[in-house]
């Protein structure tokens, strides 16, 4: 983590951030002075959450948990008068939250997908500029994946879900410039996380994983400190 205090005095909302390569940009925007929200979606992600508070608190910054459904609109709308209440303002936007599909042929899984990976974070993000949250020289930072490129077997709907995101974040780029706000992606190849190990296991992950691994320049896969350092 860092020690340089260059964010004090900002606000930044992760979503998605109880765990993985959320946590880790949250931990990591806190270590740069940064306050923080963070959210989260399921009841047993409470204590995570909580625990992920603590220790941001305890780097001086101020720190909030919310749970909320990355992929409702209400929900964003919700969180985001919270985070009016309680800060009064955004700088950064990290749209972290994210759903890989337990199966990509059924509708509701496709909708699912769609509607967190997507749709909640084009909504989240045009209300927080409607509202007038999100700050002239602000950050909107969206973690995509290479899957978006790659045409993994089986990964269509991620992907698409993915690069969907990607087209949004360059469409940010140009409608918010003239305030100097600035929206990129980020788009990871195969990162360490409780997801990522979820489709990744058993003997036939373990394959997967060896093939990722051999077809790697750093021949190891990502971790997500690897990430949290670009992004902040």
């Amino acid at each position: 983590m860092s020690t340089t205090k260059d964010l004090a005095g900002k606000v930044a909302l992760v979503t998605g951030a109880s765990r993985g390569i959320g946590k880790a940009c949250a931990a990591e925007l806190a270590s740069r002075g940064a306050d923080v929200v963070i959210t989260y979606s399921s009841d047993k992600s409470r204590a995570e959450a909580i625990a992920a508070v603590a220790e941001f608190q305890k780097l001086g910054v101020r720190a909030l948990q919310v749970q909320s459904d990355a992929g409702s609109v209400e929900a964003g709308k919700r969180l985001l008068e919270v985070i009016k209440l309680e800060f009064g303002k955004i700088d950064i936007i990290v749209n972290n939250a994210g759903v890989f599909p337990t199966d990509q042929q059924l509708e509701s899984d496709y909708d699912r997908v769609f509607g967190i990976n997507t749709k909640g974070v084009f909504f989240l993000v045009t209300s927080a500029v409607d509202l007038g949250l999100l700050q002239d020289h602000g950050r909107i930072i969206n973690i995509t994946s290479a899957a978006a490129r790659l045409g993994m077997p089986k990964g269509g709907v991620y992907g698409a879900s993915k690069a969907a995101l990607e087209a949004i974040s360059r469409s940010w780029a140009s409608e918010l410039g003239p305030r100097n706000i600035t929206s990129n992606s980020v788009a990871p190849g195969p990162v360490v996380t409780a997801m990522f190990e979820s489709f990744a296991s058993g003997d036939t992950g373990k394959v997967m994983k060896d093939s990722m691994v051999a077809n790697t320049p750093l021949a190891r896969l990502g971790e997500v400190a690897d990430i949290s350092n670009v992004c902040c």
